[in-house]
């Protein structure tokens, strides 16, 4: 038992409760606290108003943590457009029509070049008869063109 109360209670209601300077005698210094939207209003409103309509802050951005990318041009070196064979089958009359295709009687001929796909992968089931130029295709993807009737021409890197 107290003989008299705690100063504390004739400080609560009061702005800085016996600490001077508001923002004293927390853990985090003199700082806002801590987090990524803390800080804002201590003086730097317009900045972070101004980065928020840019779309920060981010956590990776601003923390660094999301690792190193690869750069673009690297990126656009590996890239391979790919269509596996059953959307090949499905497209192909679409691609008659806007002439990216060609039918011969039963065959249909088409060269994915000038589509912008590198490979055609074997996923699926193809009905009709398709010659097909293309750079790459699947093992799986000639069987089962041949299988149908067609055949799969592979064109060289440098056309």
């Amino acid at each position: 038992m107290r003989k008299y109360p705690k100063k504390i209670r004739k400080f609560r209601g009061r702005r800085t409760t016996g600490y001077g300077k508001v923002g004293q005698h927390r853990k985090k210094g003199l700082r806002g606290g801590s987090g990524l939207t803390t800080q804002w209003f201590k003086g730097k409103k317009s900045y972070y108003l101004k980065q928020k309509a840019l779309g920060f802050p981010d956590p990776a951005w601003i923390h660094g943590a999301d690792g190193f990318h690869r750069p673009q041009d690297m990126v656009r070196i590996y890239k391979v457009n790919a269509i596996n064979i059953k959307d090949l089958d499905n497209k192909l009359e679409a691609y008659i029509q806007e002439k990216k295709a060609t039918k011969s009687g039963n065959t249909y001929n088409i060269n994915l070049n000038d589509l912008n796909v590198q490979k055609i992968l074997g996923r699926g089931q193809i009905n009709k008869q398709v010659n097909v130029s293309v750079r790459k295709a699947s093992e799986k993807a000639i069987q089962k063109i041949e299988a149908a009737g067609g055949k799969v021409v592979l064109l060289s890197e440098t056309q």
